[in-house]
This record gives C-alpha cells, sequence and structure tokens, in this order.
C-alpha cells in the first residue's frame, strides 16, 4: 500500500509506534484488507483505540502471506480488491481447517445479490460505513479474540 502503516516483512506494523511490548502481544491481531488509504486509516484508528493491533493489506497475495504466519482473530475485507474478491478469499478461510477459526466480515457496496452471498459465510457491513458500525463489529469480536489469544499463549 506504501502507506507508513503498511505491512512489512518483520512481521509487525510499520510506523507503530513504541510502548509496552507485552501489552501489545496480548492485543488481538486484526487484518484490514482494503485498497482505499481513507478506509484502512478509520478502521485502523478505530481499531488503535479500542486495544487491537492491526495490520493493513491492499491485495489477497499480501494477506495471504501474512496469513501463512499468522492468524490474526479478525479480517476486516474489502469484497473488491485488485487481485480478486475479498468475500470469496473469506469463504477459503472458513472451508480451511486451518484458518476456519479466523473471523471475517466483509466490507462491500456490491448490490444486494452479492451482499446476500457473502453472508452466507461472513458478516457482512456495507460501504461506505461509518466508525459506530466499525467500532460494534471490533467491539463484538475483541473478548472472543482476547480469549482465543490467551489460550494459544498458554499452550
Amino acid at each position: 500500500m506504501g502507506s507508513i502503516w503498511g505491512w512489512n516483512p518483520l512481521g509487525r506494523p510499520a510506523g507503530m509506534p513504541g510502548g509496552n511490548n507485552r501489552a501489545r502481544a496480548a492485543a488481538p491481531v486484526l487484518c484490514i484488507v482494503d485498497d482505499d488509504a481513507s478506509t484502512v486509516d478509520l478502521v485502523r484508528e478505530v481499531a488503535e483505540e479500542s486495544g487491537w493491533v492491526a495490520y493493513d493489506f491492499s491485495r489477497i497475495d499480501e494477506v495471504r502471506r501474512f496469513l501463512d504466519r499468522r492468524h490474526p482473530a479478525l479480517l476486516i475485507l474489502d469484497d473488491d480488491l485488485p487481485d480478486g474478491r475479498g468475500g470469496d478469499l473469506g469463504r477459503e478461510l472458513r472451508d480451511d481447517p486451518a484458518t476456519a477459526g479466523v473471523a471475517t466480515v466483509e466490507g462491500t457496496a456490491a448490490n444486494a445479490r452479492r451482499k446476500g452471498e457473502i453472508g452466507g459465510w461472513a458478516a457482512v457491513i456495507s460501504k461506505p460505513f461509518d466508525l459506530a458500525e466499525i467500532e460494534d463489529v471490533l467491539h463484538a469480536r475483541a473478548p472472543r479474540a482476547r480469549r482465543t489469544h490467551g489460550e494459544s499463549a498458554a499452550r
């Protein structure tokens, strides 16, 4: 994506301020997959204020490489990306036993038919969305994400 907030090869958010590494390690991880910088900035701001660590990607192939190494608690996917449909990626993740536990939310401005199709395997929020919708999604997923993260860390 080219922004200072983009993903980097070290597997952490680029440009992320320092601070308490232990708190960041315990925070749920969010992947934002969208090629619109303003959408990424909006979601990132709300997520970080809610205690999430956010990574952003503008292409499906980028997030696939990330998913080969880490499983976030939540992916917020744009359905219309340069290299494919985020909604289809969400379905693939749900159908793969290795990633079936990764929650996905699809953000789309698609027609009602496509929204209905995606809604068969993921939660859907209409674009453009507002802060309250993003906050609701993050707050609904945060307790589950923190339990999942804590359980895996205890193993």
